[in-house]
């Protein structure tokens, strides 16, 4: 075993010396400025960026996989991105690209092998239907890599693609690809929600920036001078693709879908994403207005957006208790009545379920379909710098009216598949910024930012009887107030040549947190290196159902009627995960502790 996890160490390091080669030929004259003998008013190019490689270890076993997962590679990834500037007459024009390759590594492996007896096992209980996954991010067939090839097309490639027009002294415009953020809060989004993020490669420890899918935005600034404030509104035509639609989560069964679902496709079983609905039509305009203003020294910010749901919601198959072929998967699934562990052959008021999003999925895969809802955001901003307690004090306040969750279930292999309820919501950050002159102290060789976060869920009018869950397959309640707080502090040593920080978070309500130390060392104008540790801890919450039945008397259990594992065991190989009816949003991450390596060559 320690041959083993030298070999996973020299990979690594293998992984970053060869391609620290490819960096070490970005020059930095390779960023230059370009004026082809034009007058400089009318044309000038620039461009700069980064070439980096990022590399993932993980420091725990998974018992997804037959391997010690120890050591073992889960990212190898190289990215290059180049930022053009350009100005061509009245117009000043941003690109922004950037190409991707990512290496599968043997842990990938293991997992994109492991779904293939997902799907072997699936045609066995379903002969003739379709149940191959739909790794694509937009849906569509292809092999378990494209969720992590994000620039095989053109439009990946140029991520933005912008003009920025100064219209009149008061008008300005910014026309194209772009990404546009609102609010204040960092990593518990309230306001920041007018774009989809792709958290199936970094979860969310990555610059916000980097994850954010652009959108093709018609973006206007007025300033109103005379009440010291101005107006931003934008309109989303419906020009997007499908896939730079909604947050992607990893439900195609990579490395960051939570345990314990690794290895396991939802879109075997499900389709991902159906972006017709009549609740969340890509093609319908979205659009926001804010007004950000001064009083005194406190700025503040009113917004009104109507966008698409941040997280997607199931819409589950129904017609599983209409009888026939399918009528018994469901007793391995749980699709029907909340109050019982499996299929209810009575069947479940349709009216009921989903509120308003008609009669359930109808399509051809079994368990039903991935929607992103369209939602109205009302949001306040404010920020105040207090000479008493010599720091910012920021507030953010988002309320959601009728926003979708998933519900019922919750004895059953899959808990909240009972379908879809909307409650009004109202979530809330509270932020404190403050500079420490810890040089004595420390010795670092400048004050140093600190940051608190809190950030609350409160789902106004929620009952018991509800039975909703944070998200899909998670079977813990969603309580009304769901509270997290998060400590972020940087410190600088050398003249900014070696920076440490600290991010540490915690969930309130439910228990559990993540705490990530990490130094960045940098040489020069060009080369950083960034060494983090991504670690959690959890209450222990993973409760197991099994042992209980369903209507009929039965064990409803996927993995042990196909025999893969016994309903007694703690963690097994059952093809659907383990069940449980106890598991919170810090549960999910359990034994996903990893260090990453991110070496930067900047020109």
């Amino acid at each position: 075993m320690v041959m083993k996890n030298n070999t996973s160490i020299k990979k690594v390091g293998g992984f970053l010396l060869g391609f620290g080669g490819l960096m070490a030929a970005a020059s930095p004259t390779f960023a230059a400025d370009f004026d082809y003998g034009m007058d400089e008013s009318f044309f000038k190019l620039s461009y700069n960026g980064y070439v980096r490689t990022t590399v993932g270890v993980l420091l725990n076993d998974h018992k997804e996989t037959s391997a010690d997962d120890k050591w073992r590679m889960n990212q190898a990834r190289a990215t290059v991105n180049i930022d053009w500037d350009i100005k061509t007459g009245p117009l000043n024009w941003r690109v922004v690209t950037r190409v991707e390759h990512e290496h599968k590594t043997d842990y990938l492996e293991d997992l994109s092998e492991r779904m293939e007896k997902q799907h072997d096992a699936l045609n066995v209980l379903t002969p003739g239907t379709d149940n191959r996954g739909n790794y694509g991010r937009d849906g569509k067939k292809g092999s378990f890599m494209d969720q992590y090839e994000t620039t095989d097309e053109l439009m990946d490639i140029v991520r933005e693609i912008y003009f920025d027009w100064q219209i009149t002294d008061r008008l300005f415009a910014r026309i194209g690809r772009q990404q546009l953020v609102w609010g204040e809060s960092d990593f518990f989004q309230a306001m920041d929600v007018v774009h989809g993020y792709d958290f199936r490669q970094r979860l969310f420890y990555e610059n916000n920036e980097e994850w954010r899918k652009p959108l093709f935005l018609l973006n206007f600034v007025y300033e109103v001078h005379e009440w010291d404030g101005m107006l931003n509104f934008y309109i989303r035509p419906g020009m997007d693709r499908s896939e730079d639609m909604g947050s992607n989560y990893n439900i195609e069964g990579g490395r960051w879908i939570p345990t314990p679902y690794r290895g396991v496709d939802f879109t075997q079983v499900t389709d991902a994403y159906n972006e017709d609905h009549n609740k969340g039509d890509w093609d319908d305009w979205t659009y926001g207005i804010r007004w950000n203003g001064r009083w005194g020294s406190a700025g503040y910010s009113f917004s009104y957006m109507k966008t698409f749901n941040p997280a997607p919601v199931i819409n589950p198959n129904l017609r599983l208790n209409a009888g026939g072929d399918l009528a018994a998967f469901g007793e391995y699934y749980g699709v029907g009545d909340s109050t019982a562990v499996g299929f209810n052959p009575g069947g479940m008021p349709t009216d009921v379920a989903l509120e308003g999003y008609g009669d359930g999925y109808t399509g051809s895969k079994l368990l039903g379909e991935w929607l992103y809802p369209e939602i109205d955001v009302f949001g306040f901003t404010v920020n105040y710098f207090s000479m008493a307690m010599d720091s910012t004090l920021s507030a953010e306040v988002a309320f959601i009216p009728n926003k979708p969750y998933n519900y019922g279930q919750l004895q059953s292999d899959l808990p909240g598949w009972g379908g879809i309820k909307e409650k009004d919501t109202l979530n809330v950050m509270l932020r404190i910024d403050k500079e420490f002159k810890w040089q004595q102290i420390l010795g670092t060789h400048r004050p140093s930012l600190s940051s608190i976060q809190l950030f609350d869920t409160w789902i106004i009018n929620r009952k018991k009887s509800d039975e909703i869950v944070e998200f899909a397959s998670f079977g813990e309640e969603k309580s009304e107030h769901t509270v997290y707080l998060t400590l972020f502090t940087l410190l600088n040593y050398t003249r900014d040549t070696i920076n440490p920080s600290l991010v540490v978070g915690t969930d309130l309500t439910n228990g559990g947190g993540f705490v990530i130390p990490a130094v960045e060392f940098v040489w020069g104008n060009d080369w950083r290196l960034k060494v983090e540790a991504d670690l959690w801890w959890n209450d222990g919450d993973r409760k197991k159902v099994c042992g209980k039945a369903d209507n009929n008397g039965n064990a409803a259990n996927l993995g042990q009627d196909l025999g893969v594992s016994g309903c007694d065991k703690t963690v097994g190989d059952d093809l659907l995960g383990v069940r449980e009816n106890d598991a919170s949003f810090m549960d999910w991450f359990a034994r996903d502790n990893q260090l990453v390596f991110k070496l930067t060559r900047q020109f």
